[in-house]
């Protein structure tokens, strides 16, 4: 492939990111531009959680159905190349067959899921933007073909634009009118993944992430098993936030369930509140840790003498973090910013006395 044809696909792949499409014909645009570069027989697309690293949606093209397993394999198993290795490390893109020296018998992942399937080439590449992750892909090529490192050094060039366009398809999306508050629901799943005991109000959450099957016999939505494992991997909480159908937010919180067989995991389904996505936000802008705290108590409604009792500064220290913060999300003052963030991904509608107080300066 000609170095020029890999120039112009990247430029209009940054022209793509800036032209801030929903997910779904980000993806397939952008899929039809990086064939033109680097040709493959398959591709698996995936939403990130910016500040866990956990999958959060998964779309395939060309690819059998993605199962259970192949989530438990990129949480639960030391295997090459997982997305968040390459979100980690300088370079974002890896070709399988370099990570393991040639060697593919060394990855589960290849003996599991890619040789069945006829698959020798594997390119994985995490979109990273300004030091957090909002998406990745892998490309497959039936065997004997694989990818070369001129193609590995391209994905890992086109990176930041995808990653500033997954983030502006999942942050660009507004709550519906029809998005309603909702109980939090739990499932139990047991060492196997299968649901124990699941509540109504669960079942009703499971249909906000796009799940239509029956929970008790189908297949999982993706991000829901994906923090099962890595909580049951961690043996700690884990915490995902994952853009529903409606656009608005909701938080899975997974806990490994004591008692009983081992291997059980717990997991809350919840509506999203102003603070529990600052994380989105504060990567999103390049927050630092001291402004995210205090978008967190903006997004809280505090007031300025609040904010810097809390935080043990002075109410102009409390300003000149707000200017800082108005610059990096493009607003101007902090009603602009609660409009941005809060009815933009949490509620379409504010309470009166609510914004009040949140707009206090």
């Amino acid at each position: 492939m000609k170095s020029g044809t890999r120039e112009r696909v990247r430029g209009e792949l940054t022209q793509l990111s800036r032209a801030q499409l929903d997910l779904a014909p980000l993806i397939d645009e952008a899929g039809h531009l990086i064939a033109r570069a680097v040709p493959y027989a398959g591709a698996c697309w995936h939403t990130m959680e910016p500040a866990t690293l956990i999958e959060t949606s998964v779309r395939t093209v060309d690819l059998p159905p993605h199962g259970a397993l192949v989530a438990e394999n990129e949480y639960l198993h030391n295997d090459y190349n997982t997305y968040a290795q390459l979100a980690r490390s300088a370079r974002h893109s890896g070709v399988l067959t370099e990570a393991t020296a040639g060697e593919l018998e060394r990855s589960r992942r290849y003996r599991e899921f890619l040789r069945p399937a006829g698959i020798r080439g594997e390119l994985r590449v995490s979109f990273v933007a300004k030091g957090s992750c909002w998406g990745s892909v892998a490309v497959f090529r039936q065997a004997p073909a694989d990818f070369t490192a001129g193609e590995r050094d391209f994905a890992h060039q086109i990176a930041a634009a995808l990653g500033d366009g997954f983030r502006t398809a999942l942050l660009g999306t507004t709550v519906t009118e029809t998005a309603a508050a909702q109980a939090p629901g739990l499932i139990l799943l047991d060492s196997a993944r299968r649901v124990e005991s699941i509540t109504s109000t669960a079942r009703q959450w499971l249909a906000e992430l796009g799940f239509t099957g029956e929970p008790d016999r189908g297949l999982l939505p993706h991000a829901l098993l994906a923090v099962a494992d890595h909580a049951h991997a961690t043996a700690a909480d884990t915490t995902a936030r994952v853009l529903g159908t409606s656009g608005r937010w909701v938080v899975l919180h997974a806990s490994p369930a004591s008692g009983g067989q081992a291997g059980r995991v717990a997991i809350i389904l919840q509506s999203a509140t102003p603070s529990s996505i600052a994380p989105l936000i504060a990567a999103a802008y390049g927050l630092t840790p001291r402004e995210r705290e205090l978008t967190e108590l903006v997004l809280q409604g505090y007031a300025t003498t609040h904010i810097a009792a809390r935080l043990f500064i002075t109410p102009h220290t409390v300003q000149e973090h707000l200017k800082s913060i108005f610059a990096k999300a493009g607003v101007h003052s902090r009603r602009e910013l609660i409009g941005k963030v809060f009815t933009r991904h949490y509620h379409p509608h504010i309470e009166p006395a609510q914004a009040q107080v949140a707009t206090t300066r």
